[in-house]
């Protein structure tokens, strides 16, 4: 017998078993929706102090660090456990059951140029590549949109400035042409690359942005096309366009935010698929460790 079966052996035995290891190491800032978000702030955007995740009082929860194992619900720190926009809390006043908090953006926040695909990019440019004013964020004259600064307050989508709320190639923003829904903005590129912010995963986390393994093969057993190339799939889903993304290979990624990673095929007749990523965790059989890191099946 090896040690493997003999451990979950013993574990049905006793009727216990070990609490998974930590994946990733503490984070203090926000990358994606900050569901790896460890750090310690534990106040609200408005300034309501948070209450503690393992209470039920002023506000009864079940995102309580039983149900909802490791996902950092030590003590009353803002946090992200269900796939929400961004870390938040239940708070200790109690006319106001939850708010979002402001956890800082990991990457250095840059208003002359842009890093990456320039979600950090806080500059004041307000036209488009072709000359296009921007529309305010705020407004809904011509263009209707959901990118709403009340909607998503950390995207800081202020006045009508150029910013990438959604994980696009670079910033853009709707314009004040009826005829021109939306541009990108010429924001030019910062001299150097910022080292990353995570060590490499080979597992997933949440939506996997931060995947960085070598699987090369669709769930249904395809190979992957080099992100470099385009054939047999044009596509703008390229190194280039989509800096700091790991698109070197033909690994699969999360560039765009989609649900998981995923990667364009070399069968001409299927433009991509996902990828069979392995959750981050431990997969035992008859024991899920955590509440949401679950095999892809």
């Amino acid at each position: 017998m090896d040690l493997y079966k003999a451990a979950l052996l013993l574990g049905a035995l006793i009727g216990t078993a070990t609490e998974p290891p930590a994946i990733i190491p503490e984070l203090t800032c926000v990358t994606g929706k900050g569901e790896a978000y460890q750090g310690t702030i534990a106040v609200t955007v408005s300034g309501k102090t948070c209450q503690r995740w393992s209470t039920q009082t002023p506000h009864r929860h079940d995102l309580t660090p039983e149900n909802y194992q490791c996902e950092g619900l030590e003590n009353n720190y803002c946090r992200n456990p269900d796939n929400s926009d961004k870390p938040w809390c239940y708070t200790t006043d109690p006319q106001t059951r939850w708010e979002y908090c402001n956890v800082p953006s990991c990457g250095t926040v840059q208003e002359h140029c842009m890093e990456c695909i320039g979600e950090n990019y806080r500059g004041r440019v307000s036209t488009t590549e072709n000359g296009y004013t921007c529309q305010r964020w705020d407004s809904q004259t011509p263009h209707k949109h959901d990118f709403k600064p009340s909607v998503h307050p950390e995207k800081n989508l202020e006045e009508n400035y150029c910013r990438n709320p959604d994980s696009g190639p670079r910033p853009w923003c709707y314009t004040t042409n009826p005829n021109k829904r939306w541009e990108f903005c010429s924001i030019p590129r910062c001299s150097t690359i910022p080292p990353p912010i995570r060590p490499e995963l080979t597992c997933v986390t949440g939506k996997g942005e931060a995947y960085r393994g070598t699987i090369a093969v669709t769930a249904s057993g395809k190979t992957c096309q080099r992100w470099s190339t385009q054939t047999p799939h044009q596509h703008d889903r390229t190194p280039e366009n989509y800096q700091c993304k790991g698109l070197e290979n033909n690994y699969c990624r999360n560039p765009d935010n989609s649900d998981k990673p995923w990667c364009y095929t070399t069968d001409r007749h299927t433009r991509w698929e996902y990828c069979n990523v392995p959750s981050c965790g431990t997969a035992q059989a008859g024991y899920t460790p955590c509440h949401t890191w679950l095999p892809i099946t």
